[in-house]
Protein backbone atom coordinates (compact mmCIF):
# COMPACT_ATOMS: atom_id res chain seq x y z
CA UNK A 1 0.00 0.00 0.00
CA UNK A 2 1.71 3.51 -1.09
CA UNK A 3 1.20 6.53 1.02
CA UNK A 4 -1.64 9.01 0.23
CA UNK A 5 0.09 11.98 0.73
CA UNK A 6 -1.28 16.13 -0.40
CA UNK A 7 0.91 19.15 0.10
CA UNK A 8 1.47 23.13 -1.61
CA UNK A 9 4.97 23.77 -2.36
CA UNK A 10 6.94 25.92 -5.06
CA UNK A 11 8.69 24.32 -8.38
CA UNK A 12 12.68 24.37 -7.79
CA UNK A 13 13.29 22.70 -10.92
CA UNK A 14 11.63 21.31 -13.98
CA UNK A 15 13.46 18.39 -15.77
CA UNK A 16 12.02 16.70 -18.75
CA UNK A 17 12.30 13.32 -19.91
CA UNK A 18 11.02 11.14 -22.65
CA UNK A 19 8.79 8.87 -19.95
CA UNK A 20 7.36 12.21 -17.78
CA UNK A 21 7.84 15.33 -16.18
CA UNK A 22 9.82 15.56 -12.78
CA UNK A 23 8.98 19.01 -10.66
CA UNK A 24 11.60 19.25 -7.72
CA UNK A 25 9.80 20.88 -4.97
CA UNK A 26 9.92 22.33 -1.67
CA UNK A 27 7.61 22.83 0.62
CA UNK A 28 8.13 24.38 3.97
CA UNK A 29 7.59 23.56 7.93
CA UNK A 30 6.37 26.10 10.45
CA UNK A 31 6.60 25.71 14.11
CA UNK A 32 5.70 27.72 17.06
CA UNK A 33 8.70 29.73 18.47
CA UNK A 34 9.39 30.73 22.43
CA UNK A 35 7.27 34.03 21.99
CA UNK A 36 4.06 32.64 19.89
CA UNK A 37 5.29 33.03 16.78
CA UNK A 38 5.48 31.14 13.76
CA UNK A 39 8.63 30.71 12.77
CA UNK A 40 10.01 27.94 9.21
CA UNK A 41 11.22 25.02 10.48
CA UNK A 42 12.74 23.65 7.60
CA UNK A 43 12.18 22.22 4.21
CA UNK A 44 11.23 19.58 2.54
CA UNK A 45 12.12 18.66 -1.11
CA UNK A 46 10.34 16.09 -3.26
CA UNK A 47 10.91 14.61 -6.76
CA UNK A 48 7.56 14.96 -8.16
CA UNK A 49 6.67 13.06 -11.06
CA UNK A 50 3.43 13.90 -13.31
CA UNK A 51 2.34 15.78 -16.61
CA UNK A 52 4.16 18.75 -17.96
CA UNK A 53 2.64 22.41 -17.86
CA UNK A 54 4.42 23.72 -15.03
CA UNK A 55 7.09 26.09 -14.68
CA UNK A 56 9.69 27.18 -12.05
CA UNK A 57 8.30 29.26 -9.23
CA UNK A 58 4.69 28.38 -9.45
CA UNK A 59 2.93 27.63 -6.39
CA UNK A 60 1.35 24.09 -6.59
CA UNK A 61 -0.55 22.18 -4.55
CA UNK A 62 0.05 18.31 -5.17
CA UNK A 63 -2.17 15.16 -4.59
CA UNK A 64 -0.33 11.66 -5.04
CA UNK A 65 1.78 8.36 -3.72
CA UNK A 66 4.73 8.55 -1.71
CA UNK A 67 7.68 6.29 -2.50
CA UNK A 68 11.09 6.22 -0.92
CA UNK A 69 13.94 5.54 -3.17
CA UNK A 70 17.40 4.34 -1.88
CA UNK A 71 20.79 5.37 -3.81
CA UNK A 72 24.20 5.76 -3.37
CA UNK A 73 25.77 9.22 -2.89
CA UNK A 74 29.20 10.36 -5.22
CA UNK A 75 30.95 10.39 -1.69
CA UNK A 76 30.00 6.12 -1.17
CA UNK A 77 27.32 7.00 1.46
CA UNK A 78 23.56 5.86 1.43
CA UNK A 79 21.17 8.34 0.54
CA UNK A 80 17.12 8.40 0.91
CA UNK A 81 15.04 10.43 -1.73
CA UNK A 82 11.04 10.92 -1.71
CA UNK A 83 9.45 10.62 -4.50
CA UNK A 84 5.74 11.75 -5.37
CA UNK A 85 3.92 10.48 -8.26
CA UNK A 86 1.18 12.66 -8.20
CA UNK A 87 -2.36 11.84 -9.38
CA UNK A 88 -3.26 15.54 -9.50
CA UNK A 89 -1.38 19.00 -8.92
CA UNK A 90 -2.64 22.11 -9.66
CA UNK A 91 -1.78 25.67 -9.84
CA UNK A 92 -2.47 27.63 -6.60
CA UNK A 93 -3.62 31.25 -7.76
CA UNK A 94 -1.94 34.40 -6.23
CA UNK A 95 -4.52 35.69 -3.72
CA UNK A 96 -5.81 32.68 -3.14
CA UNK A 97 -7.16 31.68 0.68
CA UNK A 98 -3.68 30.07 1.61
CA UNK A 99 -1.75 32.61 0.07
CA UNK A 100 0.67 34.40 2.67
CA UNK A 101 -1.05 32.37 5.89
CA UNK A 102 1.57 30.54 8.30
CA UNK A 103 0.55 28.53 11.26
CA UNK A 104 -3.16 27.71 12.67
CA UNK A 105 -4.45 30.17 9.56
CA UNK A 106 -2.62 27.82 7.14
CA UNK A 107 -3.10 24.67 8.96
CA UNK A 108 -6.99 25.79 9.00
CA UNK A 109 -6.62 26.93 5.13
CA UNK A 110 -5.47 23.24 4.23
CA UNK A 111 -8.03 21.59 6.29
CA UNK A 112 -10.57 23.76 5.56
CA UNK A 113 -11.37 24.26 9.29
CA UNK A 114 -13.85 26.73 9.82
CA UNK A 115 -14.06 28.00 13.60
CA UNK A 116 -17.66 27.19 14.97
CA UNK A 117 -19.01 29.93 16.94
CA UNK A 118 -20.00 29.06 20.76
CA UNK A 119 -23.78 29.02 21.28
CA UNK A 120 -24.15 30.48 24.92
CA UNK A 121 -27.83 29.73 24.57
CA UNK A 122 -27.20 26.31 24.54
CA UNK A 123 -30.15 23.90 26.91
CA UNK A 124 -26.87 22.13 28.29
Amino acid sequence: MAIQIQFEGFINEVKAFDWGTVYDVAHTQFTKGHQGDWEVAGKDYFSVIGDPGFEKDQRVSITGRMKTKRYDKRDGTKGVKLEVRAEEIKLVPKGSKNEDKVGHAAVNAVWDVTPVPINESAPF
